[in-house]
């Protein structure tokens, strides 16, 4: 085509868009736009996403993605057969259920080259159960300056806008609808997990007995884990996406240059009946972010950083570093042992004179009761001690003045929890304490600890 004739070809294209402006505006009601009430239809009529059998998008220039839902799972089918992220799917879906015009360019459309809709941006196709054919729809180019897109249902004359937010709805690659999980995982099914450094185990952890806490470290020292990290963690691996594939079927002897395999951080999620899962993290690619695998897939995935952030952190960041972490209104009472005498204060509640439930706690004679408030504090206050330093393999409790502690207290709770007790002392100008189920000596802050011993001590005084 010579210059003369590619100009008067974006003439013509301009003269249809323009007429299309035109067209539009000079139909509009003054008073239904001052109003707001212009007439939507649905443009899929009849379209119910729950009896959707199968979904097909066709690109522009690219890639046909089709997908079938066998059961309540969907499955991508082109151009690759892989799970599909039912999530992702179901989005697609309400959108299309929801779809509807915005304005109507014309009734009667003949020649759909101008509006990107001869070779549409991209064409749906869904199969629905009980539908007698597929519904249909063609996405075409946006308006000018505007922020709508052109769009038509094939067989029908109408030629209409709908809004532009539905070109990244559809507009979806085959990557974006397939199930990126890294890991086939719910957290809660896991019973244990260990990470390994180089071949060697770095720590475990298992969840705690019925009446304990949720999680507790097995090892290298068994010792109390902190209340919401681990679950934490657990969640991130159990939310892990792959941003990109490396390789979709790396052989054993390619996975070196990613990392993984022998040379790997593992970690080994054990689930009921013996089942296992691992994750397996390796080098960093491109972007700062890291290869990583199921070990028992040859997908070599990218993912971000969090899961690897989260282990750099190691073994401090699960331990309970807190001294213990009380609900006070779960505690149904308490011993306070110290300087060889046990006070008991036991939890009643009766309603006032405005109907609130009053709390008191009762004492056996001659040790008056406690006061509420006084004890509520003395609780709370266990978990502003944060431990300082752990020493896991003490030495006689002689040397942390533990042999003799300055104050013992014993919880004990509702709901069938197991009653928990810590024990303090003050050696020198050092701070220790030991708690149930913890082989390690706990290294405190020493004006805190004091605090605490004289907070329970003067309690029923």
């Amino acid at each position: 085509m010579n210059q003369f004739g590619r100009t008067a070809a974006a003439v013509i294209v301009a003269a249809g868009l323009f007429g299309y402006i035109y067209f539009v505006e000079s139909k509009k009601n003054p008073a239904s736009e001052d109003s707001g009430a212009t007439k939507r239809e649905k443009v899929l009529p009849g379209f119910d996403k729950l009896k959707v059998k199968s979904l097909t998008l066709k690109k522009r220039g690219g890639e046909t993605v089709q997908a079938e839902k066998n059961a309540d799972r969907w499955t991508l089918v082109s151009p690759q057969e892989v799970a599909a992220d039912a999530g992702e799917v179901g989005s697609l879906l309400d959108a299309l259920q929801n779809l509807e015009t915005e304005e109507i360019v014309n009734e009667n459309a003949t020649d759909l080259g101008p509006f990107g809709l001869a070779e549409p941006k991209v064409s749906v196709s869904v199969v629905a159960e009980g539908a007698p054919k597929p519904f249909e729809f063609d996405l075409g180019d946006s308006v000018p300056a505007g922020s709508s897109i052109f769009a038509r249902v094939p067989g029908k004359p109408r030629l209409f806008t709908v809004s532009s937010t539905l070109e990244n709805t559809l507009s979806k690659s085959a990557f974006d609808l397939r199930d990126r999980a890294v890991l086939k995982l719910k957290k809660d099914d896991v019973r244990a997990f260990e990470v390994f450094e180089k071949n060697k185990s770095a720590y475990r952890l298992a969840r705690g007995e019925a009446g304990e806490d949720d999680w507790k470290v097995v090892s290298p020292a068994a010792t109390r884990a902190a209340r919401w990290t681990a679950d934490s963690l657990l969640g991130l691996i159990e939310n892990l996406r792959m941003e990109s594939i490396a390789s979709e079927d790396a052989k054993p002897a390619d996975l070196a240059k990613y990392g993984l395999g022998g040379a790997a951080r593992r970690v080994v999620l054990s689930l009921e009946g013996d089942k296992s899962l691992t994750l397996e993290v390796g080098k960093k690619a491109e972007g700062g972010k890291y290869y990583a695998r199921d070990a028992a897939s040859k997908l070599v995935a990218v993912i971000p950083t969090a899961v690897v952030d989260d282990l750099d952190k190691g073994l401090r960041n699960l331990r309970a570093t807190r001294l213990l972490d009380v609900a006070t209104y779960e505690v149904t009472s308490f011993d306070v042992t110290a300087s060889g005498a046990t006070k008991t204060f036991t939890k009643t509640t009766a309603k006032g004179k405005d109907g609130i439930d009053q709390v008191s706690w009762k004492a056996a004679a001659p040790v008056k009761d406690a006061a509420e408030e006084a004890a509520s504090s003395a609780m709370i206050a266990i978990g502003g001690v944060e431990v300082a330093e752990f020493i896991d393999a003490p030495k006689a409790l002689q040397s942390y003045g533990l042999d003799a502690p300055a104050l013992r207290v014993t919880l004990r709770f509702e709901g069938g929890k197991k009653e928990d007790w810590f024990e303090l002392a003050v050696k020198g100008d050092q701070a220790f304490a030991r708690r149930r189920n913890d082989v390690a000596v706990l290294k405190l802050d020493k004006s805190k600890t004091e605090s605490l011993i004289k907070a329970f001590t003067s309690l029923g005084s």
